[in-house]
């Protein structure tokens, strides 16, 4: 499926300077949307309580019904999770949401949120220099690994050398850099990663390695997540609920930068986007698996959030029609025409 036309994505902006603290246990989730410079739009009222009932009751029950037939259309052997929640009415939607999966690349989000949580009080900005390397210690058993390539060509012609810690967080989420994902989770830890994520009600949620870990993985060691799980870290960003306005917007920022966009993004209307909509989201594939999370800001309203997990696609432009299907059932039902 053709990706939806959207702003190009934009360089990245200088950084207030935040800092790192020692890895303990809080981590962060934000999404980047809106223009660089610009605050998240305030929510209303019932968006910011959380689990406010705004809306009417029959308006989710409709819309519920509405994704639940479009899913069944997929038939037995796949598998669909939906987690939606709009900051603008309080509106709820659950479908299957506790149902674990295989992460895939939606881990690198608490990965991203944790280095900005720690980076509000401690003793390191986000612009410091990190060192690139391409050799990384199991979890398991502490015995050395490399990737073989990665999607982000300039970490790697950094490699022995340095890079900002900002820099290196944009490539794990916009081209989904393996590569930086390993560096930001060894200087962050996976440990601070999990306690962050117990702290704001995202068990689920499971970063508990680094990608390509294989003595872990055979170890039984995967990250997982939860349609529910991965919905609560994105209201955490949305909300800028445990870092700053300023961390806030620049993580929103750099997911706004992803440059896969076929999945929630794609059943969004092109018109949308040229009226100001903008969308933040991140994915997450490997061989069956498909998913999508984004924080979607129509102009003058209060952001919603969507979350679509997948399993059972062996053909990945079929899946992503579904998801960008479901998103569009989604955008019909909460935001006027276009």
């Amino acid at each position: 499926m053709r990706p939806r036309s959207r702003p190009p994505p934009r360089a990245l902006a200088p950084l207030v300077l935040l800092v790192l603290l020692p890895p303990v246990g809080c981590d962060r989730a934000p999404e980047p949307e809106g223009d660089p410079g610009s605050a998240p739009p305030e929510l209303s009222e019932a968006a910011k309580l959380s689990g406010s009932p705004g809306s009417d009751p029959r308006h989710a029950e409709e819309l519920e019904t509405r994704l639940r037939d479009r899913i069944d259309q997929e038939g037995d052997t796949i598998r669909i999770s939906v987690g939606l929640l709009d900051l603008e009415s309080g509106l709820r939607v659950e479908i299957d949401a506790h149902r674990p999966y295989h992460a895939a690349s939606t881990m690198k989000v608490p990965v991203l949120l944790e280095l900005y949580r720690q980076a509000e009080t401690g003793g390191r900005s986000v612009e410091a220099e990190v060192p690139v390397t391409n050799t990384f210690r199991s979890i398991h058993d502490g015995s050395s690994f490399t990737l073989e390539d990665d999607r982000d060509t300039g970490l790697i012609s950094a490699l022995d050398g340095e890079l900002p810690a900002r820099r290196i967080a944009a490539g794990m989420i916009q081209v989904s850099s393996n590569l930086g994902t390993n560096i930001l989770l060894e200087l962050l830890t996976p440990d601070s990663v999990q306690a962050t994520m117990r702290t704001i009600g995202a068990e689920g949620m499971e970063v508990l390695r680094g990608v390509s870990d294989i003595p872990a993985f055979e170890a039984g060691l995967s990250n997982r997540t939860t349609a529910h799980s991965y919905l609560r870290t994105l209201e955490v960003i949305a909300r800028c609920e445990i870092t700053s306005t300023e961390a806030c917007r620049e993580m929103m920022e750099i997911l706004q930068g992803q440059e896969f966009t076929s999945e929630i993004p794609a059943g969004i209307p092109d018109e949308a986007f040229a009226q100001g909509t903008r969308v933040g989201n991140k994915t997450g594939s490997i061989t069956g698996i498909l998913h999508d999370g984004a924080i979607v800001r129509p102009p003058d309203r209060a952001p919603y959030l969507l979350v679509i997990l997948t399993e059972g696609y062996h053909d990945k432009d079929t899946g992503s029609t579904t998801m960008a299907d479901l998103s569009r059932i989604v955008w019909t039902s909460l935001t006027p025409s276009p």
